[in-house]
């Protein structure tokens, strides 16, 4: 090879030179015949001249005599000069008078016509002559006659090319002598560089013990000690660094057994996909959880080996989203686990997807645990719940007694006033204490059955107006009594949500009032817009706010920013967690965002319902001629100013029955606005926005039914509870909340106004304190569509703790047996006190 890739350099060296001399040869040379061919032309013409200007010089007074014979004589002698051709003379009038030709003078010397008193020379072609130089000289400028000298060009072209032969086979044997000292040089230089190439390979190989046997000093000597040189220091290199990748291949090997022990050891399932989808890792665990047995399933899709649940999350990571996947997965053989997984991405030198890691954790036994944690929560709260409200009750009894019947007395008593005062205030903090108690086995229960499942939700339409409403109607003691201001601001194009609306309520009444027991500043403000497909609300204050590290861990149980062991809890801690289940039931997401010194806002948004059932009537001609387009601000105003006594409405279009009405509801402290019939109705309702309408069914002009779908069809008004007062005997609601047949008891009227303010639905399951046979109150079958029960007042709390909702009836004379109070905080009921009438007790 490296005798090859030598000749090859000599050969283009070679090549090289061959065109080189081939050029400069032939430049030279032609330079050179030029040069000569025109240096041989000057001397013919200048010889010419001279021999011209003999003649003339000599023949002046032959050819004035005109002596022929003599200017032939002396013609004759120059032919003699080598190179002339021809001498001829003519006379002034360019007659020949002599000549050298033989046997005479060629046509084309004829036609030459002199110029008159110059010489002149011209190149011409003659036969037989071949091309010559015609030379003309002046005789006494052309007086006497003209002598022409013809030098033969032929001549000059012979001498010519004899020069440039004898000058080729000069360079010829220039040009190979070059090109052997070309070849010793070039084999000279070649042969230490062919060395320095097996060299240079033998160091490839990694053949370090090799020499290269170059001696001499010049650059080539130079190049391959350095050579030398450098393979002793790559020798020692390679030794290191063999030694080194020896070193570092065990401990890799050593790390991948580890590793691999790992993987193989863990408790829990580990799976590691492709981009693609493909399984590339599974660990033992994995294959238990889903029994798969000793298969190599690498290389086959996630989703032809695992279930949809596994898939899904599979797809989720391998797209390189920055977000964790967290689900509950089924495990084979009815087990249950709870898998985390997240994208495999790496930034240099590019950012680029790997895949993604699934682990998978058996969580049947923490199942299992929970639920008996929540079972043992549960059990123990019901326990609790009996003993408490005898304490409370027996407690508020006492505080009650004492401040009737003893007190009273004893301040009489000036040396017993301070004792008195202890005594208040121990009653006070007792009866606090044991409704905070209450509070908390009342969160405590409700979290339980949210965790376990057995709440019964009612769902339904719902419009986030209506909501937020009855949260302002809920909390307004409380922010009021603080001094500080709750406003809302509501889009104008709010779509509905599908929900339990009391549920919706609870989470509104405790956003509003964690922000006002962590707040001094106004306003609190409840935002409610559209975002997308989903309603947002918010609530947001101006408190001390909530550190960064707590924003998630607030929503966990039992959890509340800050140390709740130096610092006095607020609460249960159990209002968030609540709220969070509720608003993931109902496929929304709640969240918050804060800054330490400036403030809270809590977010929750909630799913819209884009078609419903309820709302796709046709709206009646009437309605359109009187209903105008939504103004927020007429609801903004409603939650604002409903802060005095509730506003009723009364609609019929009997004047004696509307006087009877305004009367009633006037003793009990309302205000009361009648209308006439239903056109008028909705108009009132329009502007003073009541608080709760009472509606005929049979009037004049537009009746109670078509104003009653006027009514709903407006977000401004379909919140109003309606109260539908009718002679029919069919029991008919007519669109509104609950019907009421006349003749009207005025105090059963009064109960049911009072509780349909409150946002209570009287329109399900009764229950009446006290034994069947002791009471009988046959009227109470116009707002129990269902059942009615009796029970005696020690098994109150054991009827809701089985899921009673509804409206409790309790006699008058048996209502301080129960905690009223507590009663009415329970979740979807309704506490009436009806008196005793005469004839109805037996």
């Amino acid at each position: 090879m490296a005798k090859v890739r030598s000749m090859s350099i000599f050969k283009k060296t070679g090549l090289l030179a061959f065109c080189l001399f081939g050029v400069i040869s032939t430049l030279t040379s032609a330079l050179t015949a030029y040069t000569l061919y025109e240096r041989m032309t000057e001397e013919y013409i200048s010889k010419g001249s001279a021999i011209t200007k003999a003649i003339a010089g000599a023949s002046q007074e032959t050819l004035l005599n005109r002596d022929a014979a003599t200017v032939q004589a002396l013609i004759d002698q120059y032919l003699e000069i080598q190179g002339v051709a021809y001498v001829f003379v003519v006379d002034a009038d360019s007659k020949v008078v002599s000549h050298t030709f033989v046997p005479q003078m060629p046509p084309r010397l004829a036609m030459i016509r002199e110029s008159k008193g110059n010489q002149w020379a011209d190149e011409i072609e003659i036969e037989s002559y071949g091309r010559v130089i015609d030379i003309c000289e002046p005789i006494l400028a052309g007086v006497a006659g003209y002598v022409h000298v013809g030098m033969d060009k032929g001549l000059i072209m012979d001498y010519f090319w004899v020069v440039v032969f004898k000058m080729q086979i000069l360079l010829f044997f220039i040009f190979w002598g070059c090109v052997g000292t070309l070849y010793l040089v070039t084999r000279r230089i070649s042969r230490p560089l062919t060395q320095l190439t097996e060299y240079a390979e033998k160091l490839a190989a990694h053949d370090f013990s090799a020499r290269i046997e170059i001696k001499s000093n010049d650059e080539l000597g130079l190049l391959g000690r350095t050579m030398e040189s450098m393979a002793n220091e790559l020798s020692t290199l390679f030794t290191e660094m063999e030694s080194e990748i020896s070193k570092a291949t065990g401990d890799l090997r050593e790390h991948m057994v580890y590793l691999s022990a790992i993987i193989d050891n863990l408790a829990d399932g580990l799976l590691v996909v492709s981009p693609m989808g493909t399984v590339t890792v599974i660990n033992p665990a994995m294959r238990e959880f889903f029994d798969l047995g000793d298969k190599d399933y690498r290389g086959f899709a996630a989703s032809d080996v695992f279930p949809t649940e596994v898939s899904d999350l599979t797809t989720a990571i391998r797209i390189c989203n920055s977000a964790v996947q967290m689900a509950e997965i089924p495990l084979s053989r009815g087990r249950t686990g709870k898998s985390v997984g997240s994208s495999i991405c790496i930034e240099e030198p590019s950012k680029q997807c790997l895949g993604g890691v699934l682990l998978v954790r058996d969580i049947t036994r923490e199942k299992e645990l929970d639920q008996l944690k929540t079972d043992f929560i549960s059990t123990v709260s019901h326990e609790l719940r009996t003993p408490m409200t005898s304490v409370l009750g027996f407690a508020k009894i006492i505080r009650k007694k004492l401040e009737t019947a003893v007190f009273p007395f004893l301040m009489e008593k000036p040396s017993v006033g301070r004792t008195v005062s202890q005594i208040q205030d121990n009653m006070e903090i007792i009866v606090s204490e044991a409704e905070r108690l209450t509070e908390l086995i009342n969160d405590v229960l409700d979290i339980a059955k949210m965790e376990a499942g057995e709440v019964q939700w009612r769902d339904q339409v719902v419009f986030m107006t209506d909501v937020i409403r009855q949260s302002f109607d809920s909390t307004r003691g409380i922010w009021k009594s603080k001094g500080i201001e709750v406003v809302s601001e509501l889009d104008t194009d709010l779509l509905p949500v599908r929900g339990d609306r009391s549920r919706l309520v609870q989470v509104m009444v405790n956003l509003i009032s964690n922000a006002v027991k962590f707040t001094e500043n106004s306003p609190i403000i409840c935002r409610v817009q559209m975002d997308g497909n989903t309603v947002l609300v918010s609530v947001s204050d101006n408190g001390a706010g909530i550190a960064e590290e707590n924003l998630n861990v607030i929503f966990d149980k039992f959890k509340q920013a800050g140390d709740t062991l130096t610092e006095k809890p607020e609460g249960t801690g159990l209002g968030l967690p609540i709220c969070r289940q509720i608003v993931e039931h109902h496929g929304g997401r709640i969240w918050a965002e804060s800054e330490p010194g400036k403030g809270s806002i809590f977010f929750f948004s909630l799913p819209t319902v884009r078609t419903m059932s309820g709302d796709t009537a046709v709206v009646p001609e009437d309605c359109k001629k009187i209903m105008p387009e939504p103004d927020s601000a007429m609801l903004v105003r409603e939650v604002a100013d409903n802060e005095v006594e509730p506003l009723i409405l009364v609609v019929d279009d009997d004047p004696t029955l509307g006087l009877f009405l305004t009367q009633v509801f006037e003793e009990q402290g309302f205000r009361v606005l009648l209308a006439v019939n239903g056109e008028e109705a909705i108009e009132m309702a329009r502007d003073f926005i009541p608080n709760l309408i009472t509606m005929d069914l049979m009037m004049p002009g537009m009746d109670g039914h078509t104003a009653i779908k006027c009514l709903r069809h407006n977000p401004f008004t379909r919140h109003i509870p309606i109260l539908v007062l009718s002679a029919l005997t069919d029991g008919s609601v007519a669109g509104g909340d609950i019907a009421l047949t006349k003749p009207i008891d005025d105090t059963h009227l009064v109960e049911i106004a009072r509780a349909l303010l409150l946002e209570k639905d009287v329109r399900r399951s009764c229950l009446v304190l006290g034994d069947s046979g002791e009471y009988e109150y046959e009227d109470l079958t116009v707002i129990c569509p269902e059942m009615i029960s009796y029970c005696p007042p020690v098994e109150i709390w054991k009827y809701i703790e089985e899921g009673f909702t509804g409206t409790i009836f309790i006699p008058a004379e048996i209502s301080e047996q129960v905690d009223i109070d507590l009663l009415a905080r329970a979740q979807d009921i309704v506490v009436v006190i009806l008196p005793t009438f005469e004839g109805r007790e037996k």
